[in-house]
């Protein structure tokens, strides 16, 4: 991991953006919270990011290996708790 994440910067190569909304079909189809989310990618480096529904920011880093614990449990910037994020169990497939 590149930088302590703060919900503004990207956690893999630091930048501050810009950043950009992204549909991504499979992360939708594998990833419930996604589904029902927006995602952004960082211009410089192509990370995504899954967006705070209630202050915007960045949520949490989201790529094809998610692994559980690799998630936020709240949003870095408001402190907001996304129910579908804390609530995945880790299984991919539906």
């Amino acid at each position: 991991m590149g930088v302590e994440f703060d919900g503004k910067h990207c956690s893999e190569c630091g930048s501050d953006g810009p950043f950009r909304i992204v549909v991504d079909e499979w992360m939708r189809r594998t990833f419930r919270f996604v589904e029902h989310g927006q995602l952004k990618m960082c211009e410089k480096c192509g990370a995504k990011f899954l967006v705070c529904k209630q202050c915007g920011a960045l949520y949490t880093r989201v790529h094809p290996a998610l692994e559980q614990w690799e998630l936020s449990t709240q949003c870095p910037s408001c402190g907001y708790v996304d129910q579908e994020v804390k609530a995945w169990d880790g299984v991919s497939a539906r």
